[in-house]
């Protein structure tokens, strides 16, 4: 495992550095008998932890061993306690931490029993530091809060700083750096209260550092020149060169290349004077990278390929751990440079460079959430642990108390009493902790959908702006129209959300009130309805109104009456299959005296089951089963129409059965008390269905536009028909398009026409974006093609999700252009890269049997079934198709895909492969070898032989 130095670390070690012998010496001086003990085990030590720790284990496990006898056999506690450490630290670089723990605490507990608390403070910090060193941070976490205490109470402020200080670098580790910051304010404030130089100097490099992380660079500088203005003063000026390192990188961030030249001429007239800079050991490769990146700042192209050349070279010898940045600047260099074959070469170097360290971050940001949960836990075990010692000391005391028997009965009552408090109170608790568990879970999906709901629309808004725009700066007006009537019905969509959230606001702080006008409601339902009629002759649903009444005249608020219908109806919509029925039933009943208009909204759907029943109404919840995924939401639509019934009177039920059918059943009393009105004015309300009814999906077109066949294939799965052509504008001219409406639409599209690239949403009805990337990462037909995950959900967690399924990128809405297009070039160029390598060496190499990705096997079990009919000159594309269950269309396009060659030209090269075989081999003749591979006719086997292979068969031949 790699250490790394910090700051911070060489200038604790600073005063306490030995010099460096050669490791023949100190085993020469280990084997001197004569010599005192202590030198003996001081070069021991220092040939262990110098020479053998971290790069032969096995030798120093077996010196470990003979330094803890022989402290063992001289009775020397202080030699017994230094072997145990340096034994424990070679078992934690063997990965055996259990072991390496069990030995570390028994010199631990030597340095205890010694009753020498400085050496068990020091060997305290130093098992805090082993833990940091190998991750493991919260045994580093609490073992060096445990050291802080105890210099503390030695009265060591310097040490007791050293604990705090690394406290902090488990927190800036693990990314949380504004809590790292204040451990290390705490300990600048600490060096200040003492006057510890050196300290005072470090705490300010840290926080440089940690301001620098959290991209604050202004204060990162000021820090940075405080700690190096005391580095020298104090006459530190190896340790002032960190820093002024660190400013250099800075100033390059900051295009400030002059700037970052003065700093750079400075950092190397220090590092000249000091042979072994043993405080940077990667110093050289970072003076070579850092001109790189300041010639290429300044444009001397040339100049800054030549450094980047020499840091390269510097880093095949030491490999670099930092290397992505030395890629990334070959790739800009060579760019530069019209070197674009070299640059694509380091561009796809840097992106696995860069994926690593991606896949570090996403490491470490679990071991974050693992470090502050397992806080939490022990905090919690404490408080458990202190309210047991409570309730065990007062029931001794109780006890002790109790001499008779009375007194025992009395005090086992009191104690049954205070058991059954204790659970209760567990229990409430207990319920307080789920019930504030499901209210954050709730808040958490409420910003999630509503995350969602914002980010389509804004997609599209954007997008289609910046499309009229390009059009408007190219003299384009055709289609501007449409474009218009996409962003107009998305602002409404917004609109109808926003307002929404304010309604459901208003109702809860009292605010909302009714304005009631007296219309009549046959007819105002009649019309509502009308724009669902279209939506439901789409999905083949049967689509009827039903009304026992020609007019009823009654007070509404047409607002919220409105808003009740569109969401009953679309909802039924929504979660009606194709050829389902919907009915809407409207009559007049009456109730103890009271006449209601009751409206009945009956579908066959999918249905809602009986626990989901009990919380239909509530506010932000979503029915959580496989249908819900027709469509997303924000779990408000409902508990609106609940509250806008409930707030003129009436009431609303459910009753539904998982499967089968759902009935919406709402009662509006009948007053006649408001203005009477002609109706004219609720034409207004129309607005309504554009935001509450989505656009038909079978607008868009889903056959490929094959008006030139030769341009790559692109499958486009979004539920969203607006995205879903904004993506398509982007990409047109470049691409031939095919779209799928849905997940399990686009994965049958995938496995029948193999698209060369495939952008999926990821929230989509009947399989999700992630079930879409599974299905087709995991089918050999499939497995090959790069999947864009295009989502609105922008979470770590989701997008951690969709890049373990196999996603190749993951794009946030909304997305630019620019943005997307670059994300498809680059996966297409990798694409064609990889295939052009394999064309050159893949072929052979399966020959060869060496197999390792699922493609080679896919190609493997065609090569094998081409040799199982070598002989059948009649075998060829359709034949294979059909000994493989698959179409001719799917397995050319696999096929082209994956070798770069045709079926037909494909089954040639394998046959020409083992005549080639067969020449090298055997001593058949050239016709007999034509024969026994399939061909017909042997002049046309040589000529076809000497197209692949470049030579005839006959100067192959024995």
């Amino acid at each position: 495992m790699k250490i790394v130095f910090t700051f911070l670390f060489t200038l604790l070690f600073l005063g306490n550095a030995i010099a460096q012998k050669e490791k023949e010496t100190l085993f020469a001086i280990w084997n001197t008998t004569k010599l005192q003990d202590s030198t003996r085990f001081a070069e021991m030590s220092e040939l262990i932890q110098n020479h053998y720790l971290f790069t032969k284990t096995d030798s120093a496990l077996v010196l470990g061993k003979q330094m803890l006898d022989l402290a063992q056999q001289k009775k020397i506690v202080k030699f017994e306690i230094e072997a145990n450490i340096l034994l424990a630290k070679v078992y934690f670089e063997l990965g055996e931490f259990d072991h390496g723990e069990d030995i570390y605490s028994k010199g631990l507990e030597l340095a205890k029993t010694s009753k020498d608390s400085v050496l068990y403070a020091e060997k305290l910090f130093g098992f805090g530091y082993l833990y940091k060193q190998y991750e493991d941070y919260t045994n580093a976490f609490k073992t060096l809060q445990k050291s802080q205490k105890l210099y503390r109470a030695l009265g060591d402020g310097e040490n007791e700083g050293w604990s705090i200080v690394h406290q902090g670098f488990i927190y800036r580790d693990l990314g949380d750096y504004k809590e790292s910051e204040k451990y290390h304010l705490e300990h600048l404030q600490l060096s200040e209260k003492h006057d510890i130089k050196q300290s005072i100097s470090a705490a300010y490099g840290n926080l440089g550092e940690i301001y620098h992380k959290l991209g604050d660079l202004p204060k990162s500088i000021q820090h940075w020149e405080k700690a190096i203005r005391l580095s020298k003063e104090i006459g530190l000026e190896q340790y002032a060169n960190v820093g002024t390192g660190k400013l250099v990188e800075i100033y390059i961030i900051e295009n400030q290349f002059a700037v970052a030249t003065t700093y750079l001429n400075e950092y190397i007239a220090v590092t000249e004077k000091f042979p072994v800079p043993k405080y940077e050991p990667d110093f050289l490769m970072k003076i070579q990278l850092w001109k790189c990146q300041i010639e290429y700042g300044f444009k001397n192209y040339t100049k800054a390929l030549k450094e980047c050349e020499e840091c390269l070279k510097s880093n095949k010898i030491t490999n670099w751990h930092l290397e992505s940045a030395l890629f990334k600047s070959l790739y800009q260099v060579n760019k530069k440079l019209n070197r674009h074959a070299t640059a694509l070469d380091y561009f796809e170097k840097y992106q696995f460079a860069f994926d690593d360290e991606k896949k570090d971050k996403a490491r470490t940001e679990i071991q974050s959430i693992v470090f502050h949960n397992q806080l939490v836990a022990d905090s919690i075990a404490q408080a458990q642990e202190k309210e047991l010692l409570n309730v065990t000391y007062e029931e001794g005391l109780r006890k002790k108390n109790n001499e008779r028997n009375l007194f025992l009965i009395i005090g086992l009552v009191v104690l049954l009493a205070a058991i059954a408090y204790f659970v209760i109170s567990r229990r409430l608790a207990a319920t307080e902790r789920k019930r504030n568990k499901e209210i954050n879970q709730l808040k958490n999906a409420l910003f999630t959908n509503i995350t969602h709901e914002f980010r389509t629309p804004l997609t599209v808004i954007k997008g289609m702006t910046g499309v009229i725009k390009s059009k408007l700066d190219s003299n384009q007006n055709d289609d501007l129209e449409d474009s218009l009537e996409i962003i107009d019905r998305n602002s409404d969509g917004l609109l109808h959300l926003i307002n929404e959230m304010l309604d459901l606001a208003k109702i809860e702080s009292g605010t909302m009130e009714l304005n009631l006008v007296q219309v009549d409601i046959i007819p105002f339902v009649k019309y509502l309805t009308q724009s669902f009629h279209s939506l439901a002759k789409e999905k083949d649903i049967n689509f009827s109104v039903h009304s026992d009444l020609a007019h009823l005249e009654m007070d509404l608020d047409v607002n919220k009456f409105t808003a009740i219908i569109t969401n009953l109806l679309s909802n039924a919509i929504k979660f009606t299959s194709k050829h389902g029925e919907i009915l809407v039933h409207i009559e007049k009943v009456t109730i103890r005296n009271t006449d209601f208009v009751e409206i009945k909204v009956k579908d066959n759907g999918f249905g809602i089951s009986k626990e989901e029943l009990l919380h239909i109404f509530d506010k932000f919840y979503q029915v959580d089963n496989t249908s819900s995924k027709i469509q997303k939401g924000t779990g408000i639509g409902l508990a609106l129409v609940k509250e806008f019934v409930e707030l003129m009177n009436g009431s609303i039920e459910v009753k539904s059965k998982l499967g089968k059918r759902s009935v919406f059943s709402i009662k509006i009393p009948i007053t006649n008390n408001a203005v009477l009105t002609d109706g004219s004015e609720l034409v207004s309300v129309s607005s309504v269905f554009k935001a509450k009814i989505e656009p038909s999906q079978s607008e868009i077109n889903p056959s490929i536009d094959s008006s030139d066949e030769s341009r790559p294939l692109l499958l486009i799965v979004e539920d969203n028909r607006d995205v879903a052509h904004y993506v398509k504008t982007c990409l047109m001219g470049n691409f031939q398009i095919l779209h799928a409406p849905n997940g399990a639409i686009g994965i049958d599209m995938a496995l029948e026409h193999i698209p060369d690239i495939i952008i999926s949403d990821v929230m989509m009805p009947e399989k999700d974006g992630f079930e879409v990337c599974e299905h087709l990462k995991t089918n050999e037909l499939t497995d090959h093609i790069p999947i864009i995950m295009l989502t609105a959900k922008a979470t770590f967690e989701d997008r951690l999700a969709g890049l373990s399924l196999g996603a190749d990128a993951y794009l946030t809405k909304p997305f630019e252009k620019a943005e997307l297009l670059t994300r498809i070039d680059q996966l297409i160029l990798l694409r064609k890269k990889m295939l052009s390598k394999f064309e050159k060496t893949g072929l052979k190499r399966l020959l060869n049997k060496n197999i390792k990705t699922s493609e080679s096997k896919f190609l493997d079990k065609i090569i094998r079934e081409i040799h199982d009919n070598i002989i059948q000159s009649e075998f060829g594309p359709v034949q294979l198709a059909l000994q493989l269950h698959l179409s001719e269309s799917q397995l050319y396009r696999k096929l082209k895909a994956t070798s770069g060659k045709s079926t037909a030209v494909f089954i040639r090269s394998i046959r020409l492969q083992k005549a080639k075989e067969l020449i090298q081999t055997t001593a058949k003749t050239i016709s007999e070898i034509a024969y026994d591979v399939g061909f017909n006719d042997p002049s046309y086997f040589s000529r076809a032989f000497k197209e692949e292979f470049g030579l005839a068969p006959s100067a192959l031949s024995k």
